[in-house]
């Protein structure tokens, strides 16, 4: 084979044209956690929530719900899915959590998916209100109604519509995520 004469060092625009391509590609990533529009609706119309959002879980799952590293993404397009996506440690450095895994088996029948899923408000209220806040010492230690309120703020900042009044025990099985 000969070589082929059109091959030239790269120039510095087109370096520069090739480092633009790639940097738009990086600003066009998918934004994880919830929308601005739906934080503050969330905000809005579930303050309590809010406040106890910020003081019981955003410090692992981020004030949008986006995870800040080994907690997962709570809130925003894809989290919550009705049964959890591939366990994949490379592309979610959450799924190789040890915690996150013990607490995934704790509900898992011989050969079910990962955890339970979250169909409704009463599956995710049945799941928080048990396994939060972390650490385990913690888990479970809210009272009832502190739980309903982040509940409640949790779905609107997902984008899901309350039922008028909120989701209250007497109607989360009715509320679908």
């Amino acid at each position: 084979m000969y070589p082929r004469a059109d091959r030239r060092p790269l120039s510095s625009t087109r370096v520069l044209l090739f480092a633009i391509v790639q940097l738009a590609g990086a600003c066009a990533a998918r934004q994880h956690g919830a929308t601005l529009e739906n934080m503050a609706k969330a905000q809005s119309l579930a303050p309590a929530g809010s406040e106890l959002f910020k003081a019981n879980c955003a410090g692992c799952h981020g004030q949008r719900g986006e995870s800040l590293g080994r907690a997962p993404r709570i809130l925003g397009r894809g989290a919550l899915p009705e049964f959890p996506p591939e366990q994949n440690i490379n592309a979610d450095p959450a799924a190789g959590d040890p915690e996150l895994l013990r607490l995934r088996a704790q509900t898992r029948p011989q050969g079910a998916p990962w955890r339970d899923p979250f169909r409704t408000a009463d599956d995710l209220y049945r799941f928080v209100s048990k396994n939060m806040p972390q650490p385990q010492e913690k888990a479970g230690s809210l009272k009832p109604d502190e739980y309903w309120a982040i509940i409640n703020f949790m779905l609107v900042a997902h984008g899901v519509a309350l039922p008028p009044g909120g989701v209250t025990p007497d109607n989360a099985s009715a509320v679908k995520l």
